[in-house]
């Protein structure tokens, strides 16, 4: 992502982030984490709100910290049960975009 999201940002209406990254199949490079791409961007002018959506609780708070620090308008979406997209996610998403 933060290598790709440059062209996108200026037009981006919603960031939802996890912290926990997994490598790509058949790619053995680690790929960061979330907390990376959250000090990357809490580093630009705030453009959109920004969800932050993972089980790690103490780096979920770690992220929501960097962007609160960059002026950025996030908040913690936890994903505890197999409907969490449908049953908080979405909610939060359509209360942020209207």
């Amino acid at each position: 992502m933060i290598r790709e999201v440059e062209p996108y940002l200026a037009s981006a209406r919603l960031i939802s982030l996890d912290h926990d990254l997994e490598p790509q199949p058949g790619y053995d490079d680690d790929p960061g984490d979330g907390i990376d791409v959250a000090r990357f961007l809490a580093e630009k002018t705030p453009v959109c709100p920004v969800i932050i959506h993972s089980s790690n609780g103490n780096r979920a708070r770690w992220m929501l910290g960097e962007f609160e620090l960059g002026g950025w308008n996030c908040r913690p979406v936890a994903p505890i049960g197999d409907d969490w997209i449908e049953a908080y996610w979405e909610a939060v998403v359509k209360r942020i975009l209207r």
